[in-house]
């Protein structure tokens, strides 16, 4: 496992401790999808599963406030971007390990050749866990946020195709006609 992290103020922290199977190249995590943009493939979801999995097993309940990250990523084979794999790694433990990844203030990454087993030891500490009502609120204003997205994204599209497929800015937009009475 990566070194424990030290903090000042001698406080106890909570800390999560994981060891994950090795996460997918950030250039196979997403796929293109027809006039969605672009959304995880079909082995990212799969590895997001297998790290929820493994949170479960271990009965990991996010951290809350600013969280500091060691890890260590055992690669497979001498190739690949150790900050790809941060990247797919912090996405994937969004919900799992803490609320979201804004909270992450220190990350310690080392990476490692172990062609046998290729894993990720992971080891986060926070103030402290967050509880089950604070995750599911969590989980439900973040799902708002995307079903918000969502509405205003097709609403953009479907004013895009009434003006036929041509947006002008405001400020280009020719003066309307009224008619003084």
């Amino acid at each position: 496992m990566p070194a424990p992290i030290i903090t000042t103020g001698g406080q106890p922290l909570a800390e999560v401790r994981l060891v994950l199977p090795y996460p997918p190249s950030a250039n196979t995590y997403w796929r293109p999808a027809r006039g969605r943009g672009l959304v995880p493939s079909d082995e990212a979801t799969a590895y997001k599963a297998s790290v929820t999995r493994a949170a479960m097993l271990a009965r990991i309940l996010p951290l809350v406030g600013p969280v500091r990250m060691a890890v260590t990523v055992f690669r497979p084979r001498k190739s690949g971007d150790l900050d790809n794999t941060l990247k797919v790694l912090n996405d994937a433990l969004n919900e799992v390990a803490w609320l979201d990844d804004e909270q992450l203030v220190v990350i310690m990454a080392m990476r490692e050749d172990d062609a046998a087993a290729p894993r990720v030891e992971l080891h986060a500490t926070a103030e402290r866990h967050a509880t089950r009502e604070e995750a599911d609120a969590h989980r439900r204003a973040r799902a708002e946020r995307a079903q918000k997205a969502r509405a205003t994204r097709n609403r953009n599209r479907a004013a895009k195709a009434r003006a036929g497929g041509v947006r002008l800015s405001p400020s280009l937009r020719l003066p309307t006609r009224r008619d003084d009475e």
